[in-house]
């Protein structure tokens, strides 16, 4: 059985899979208290009062040892909130929640990792995950349950989470899947968990993931063979091209319009993402060091006349109300969105905190190889990292969203994981 504080992290976890559609605790301005913060400080009295937190050598925890080169980012996603007071005061307050939101997030991957004592709490938390991720896509097939075969070939669904969010768990199921068929394990255990993702990322229709779940898959390929020999090499090539061909025609299939309104730049939800790419860059290059965190989807930054009107001359047969001066948009594409609003210090930073997490966690994935069960956890974690990394070129990054929470959680996961295996070797 998993203890009790596992139990608790594991509802964190369920929360935040619900947590859009539950209303908020208490509201003040731009300041929200959720029931996912009620049990997330709940749990942190619980491990403060049961462990002896205070006698830990915190710099040695897996824990800190992954995370430590992220913090220089996040500590300048702070310092950002300096430009929002410059370039967008209006929208200061809604930016100081949004960082403590991010930073309560860090918070909640913290406290699953001192949830973890023992190998069933690390297995109850994965499974509880793939769970959520089911229960998310059965609630999605009973949404359209009355609807007709020609409705559901056409619409896009999304049950409780919203269709950009569906996609992203159902992608999540499918690399579960494909891992537990690769460690070997009983048909039982990967079936139910494929056809689950399968029939959410045909409900949500949303590209992002299916390119990213089929890119991730083939990553996850990869991984398991030896890529010194020619013949090998030869293979790679082949399911590299392979995937990127069946990833186009399913998005064809999909997403006919929005395929064609990109190739013609009149319109469509890919167009449209397009242009709001472009003027990220743009933001970027009259702002080279950021406008602050959270600042680029306001009306003095992406609704700004001069911009807008750059904008219609770069892309003149778009609709009138592609365009942001009268409705603003969050900018797309986490890479972007960190270039536009944290500029070029801060794009750099988070570049070399993820080269230096993935440099670990290689490590760490190479020291579980040889422990079955632990080693097929540490894959699905790295390969749903990858698999998020390819996503959020489709999403911005926001704290407290349930990517965001599953990408800590991945992380506190393996630091945990690999701890496990180091006193299982003493």
């Amino acid at each position: 059985m998993p203890s009790l504080i596992t139990i608790f992290a594991c509802l964190i976890l369920g929360l935040s899979f619900i947590n859009p559609i539950l209303p908020p605790v208490i509201e003040i301005g731009e300041f929200t208290f959720r029931y996912i913060d009620v049990v997330t400080a709940f749990l942190l009295c619980i491990i403060f009062l049961k462990l002896p937190v205070w006698r830990f050598n915190f710099l040695s925890q897996g824990w800190w040892i992954i995370f430590k080169p992220f913090f220089p980012f996040v500590f300048y996603i702070g310092l950002s909130l300096g430009l929002v007071w410059i370039y967008a005061p209006s929208a200061l307050w809604a930016s100081i929640a949004s960082y403590i939101r991010l930073v309560t997030t860090i918070l909640i991957g913290w406290l699953i990792y001192m949830s973890i004592e023992r190998e069933e709490d690390l297995q109850f938390i994965v499974k509880s995950i793939v769970f959520f991720a089911e229960i998310s896509v059965i609630f999605g097939v009973w949404q359209t349950s009355s609807f007709s075969l020609k409705t559901l070939l056409t619409g896009r669904y999304g049950g409780f989470l919203g269709i950009g969010a569906l996609g992203f768990i159902s992608g999540l199921l499918i690399i579960w899947s494909a891992v537990v068929f690769i460690k070997g394990s009983l048909f039982s255990n990967w079936v139910v968990p494929l056809l689950s993702g399968l029939l959410g990322l045909f409900l949500s229709k949303s590209a992002a993931p299916i390119l990213a779940t089929i890119l991730s898959i083939m990553f996850l390929y990869i991984v398991f063979i030896n890529p010194n020999s020619l013949k090998n090499k030869l293979k790679l090539t082949g399911i590299l091209t392979t995937g990127i061909i069946f990833s186009m025609i399913i998005l064809l299939l999909l997403r006919t319009s929005d395929f064609m309104g990109l190739l013609g730049l009149k319109g469509g939800s890919w167009a449209q993402r397009l242009m709001i790419g472009y003027a990220a860059l743009q933001i970027f290059f009259t702002h080279p060091f950021g406008v602050g965190w959270q600042a680029s989807k306001t009306k003095e930054i992406i609704g700004d006349p001069n911009l807008n009107k750059i904008l219609i001359q770069t892309f003149p047969e778009f609709p009138k109300h592609y365009f942001f001066l009268v409705e603003q948009t969050a900018i797309h594409n986490m890479y972007l969105q960190l270039l536009a609003e944290l500029g070029i210090v801060g794009f750099l930073l988070f570049i070399y905190s993820v080269i230096q997490i993935a440099k670990t966690i290689a490590d760490i994935l190479k020291k579980t190889q040889n422990s079955f069960q632990y080693n097929q956890i540490a894959l699905f974690c790295v390969v749903s990292l990858i698999y998020l990394l390819v996503w959020w070129n489709t999403k911005p990054l926001y704290g407290g969203h349930i990517e965001s929470i599953l990408a800590v959680s991945f992380l506190s996961i393996i630091a945990r994981l690999y701890e496990l295996e180091s006193n299982n070797k003493k």
